[in-house]
């Protein structure tokens, strides 16, 4: 009973109930078995205000519970409110208006490409696996994955292809597809394409001071009856690009697309 009249005294103070003179009511019901809602809230003069944040503020919420809502005040989808639906922040709006552009915090990222529509492209995540510590392309020997696919979000196909072949084991495509950054869950391992448009824009999506050799997702097809050895790099020092032997450690950067 006492957290029943906690609640309702919360209520009423959010409403502005107990200033008088305003044509307002609510109502807290949650044992009528009737359909319906469990608070109705009527008033000419005073609206619901919801707990209003940055986005940077609504990123730092530890663990937050499906169905909890926020007003982000700058998020990169717009202004407005948000609902976590238990993995990932959703505008509770229309979003068919919102465009976006390189260099733009959002999606869990920085978004480093972006494609005609302006609604879509690949976000790249804030910063390279464990601290840029080298990781292998493949975890275990050599093998055939049939990841050879060098395209605009050709890296996610080859990332599932490698992981699928390879099975467990840290590799340069489990490590992309391990990544959680912004809360999202399918990160992978840029194809060629994708890693040279990141390293071309670099200076854009604070990427200014990476350096070395940066793994791609793009397997070496090897000739019929033979064994793939290599896969495909960017050189973030230079802007080489060339094949290595997939037991080489180079540098993790996963990207997304959205």
């Amino acid at each position: 009973m006492k957290k029943h009249l906690h609640a309702i005294l919360w209520v009423m103070i959010a409403l502005g109930f107990c200033f008088p003179g305003q044509a307002q009511s609510v109502t807290i019901d949650p044992k009528d078995a009737t359909p319906g809602s469990i608070i109705e809230a009527t008033s000419t003069k005073k609206g619901m205000l919801m707990p209003r944040m940055t986005e940077s503020q609504r990123t730092a919420i530890s663990s937050p519970v499906a169905g909890i809502q926020v007003y982000c005040t700058n998020c990169a989808g717009g202004a407005g409110p948000y609902t976590y639906n238990g993995s990932v922040w959703l505008p509770m709006f229309n979003t068919a208006g919102i465009t976006y552009s390189v260099g733009q915090s959002a999606q869990g990222g920085i978004i480093f490409y972006v494609d005609d529509s302006g609604q879509h492209g690949l976000v790249v995540a804030s910063g390279d696996y464990a601290g840029g510590a080298g990781v292998k392309w493949i975890s275990g020997s050599n093998m055939n994955t049939n990841a050879v696919r060098n395209g605009v979000y050709g890296g996610q196909y080859n990332t599932e292809l490698i992981n699928e072949a390879q099975g467990n084991g840290i590799s340069a495509a489990l490590a992309a597809a391990q990544t959680s950054s912004g809360n999202y869950g399918d990160w992978y391992l840029p194809s060629k394409a994708e890693l040279y448009i990141l390293y071309q824009v670099r200076n854009n999506v604070e990427m200014d001071d990476a350096a070395g050799y940066y793994w791609s997702s793009t397997e070496v097809a090897a000739p019929y009856g033979q064994v793939s050895e290599t896969a495909n790099y960017v050189n973030f020092s230079t802007g080489s690009q060339g094949t290595s032997p997939k037991n080489t450690a180079y540098k993790v950067r996963a990207i997304r697309r959205f």
